[in-house]
């Protein structure tokens, strides 16, 4: 059983790793879409969906992995610390920056400027949260 759990810790680290790039680059291509020409726009517009599309596999992958971990490794939540949980409130901030983010993107894909800049302040939103995950994992987990 350990190696199932050890392989699971694994894919959740590997989904954490490639849906935080969304919170570390989503911004950085974010603030240069108001000053791109329109070539330039498509193409960090096809970066951004792609991207988008890992982090909601990734997130899929996080979402089942993470309650098989617990279940497997710790018994369920009999346990968890006020960090688990701390943890868990930062997830769904995460999760409703990134549908929040999502649905303005499309908008500002579409043409809305202000949903563009609503959009940016979710990913910075996000990119928050997601270190706030980390450093409450490590308090929890360590």
């Amino acid at each position: 059983m350990d190696i199932v759990v050890n392989l699971l810790i694994w894919a959740h680290i590997m989904a954490f790793v490639a849906g935080g790039a969304n919170s570390v680059v989503g911004p950085v291509i974010a603030s240069r879409l108001p000053g791109a020409t329109a070539d330039a726009r498509d193409g960090y517009y096809a970066v951004m969906n792609r991207l988008a599309q890992v982090g909601k596999g990734a997130m899929g992958v996080l979402l089942i992995s993470g309650p098989l971990i617990l279940w497997l490794k710790y018994g369920g939540l009999g346990g968890a610390s006020i960090w688990f949980w701390i943890k868990m409130a930062l997830v769904v901030v995460m999760l409703a920056a990134i549908i929040y983010g999502g649905i303005n993107f499309k908008k500002a894909q579409a043409g809305d400027s202000a949903a563009g800049a609503r959009a940016e302040m979710a990913h910075k939103v996000t990119g928050l949260a997601f270190a706030g995950v980390i450093l409450a994992a490590v308090f929890a987990f360590a």
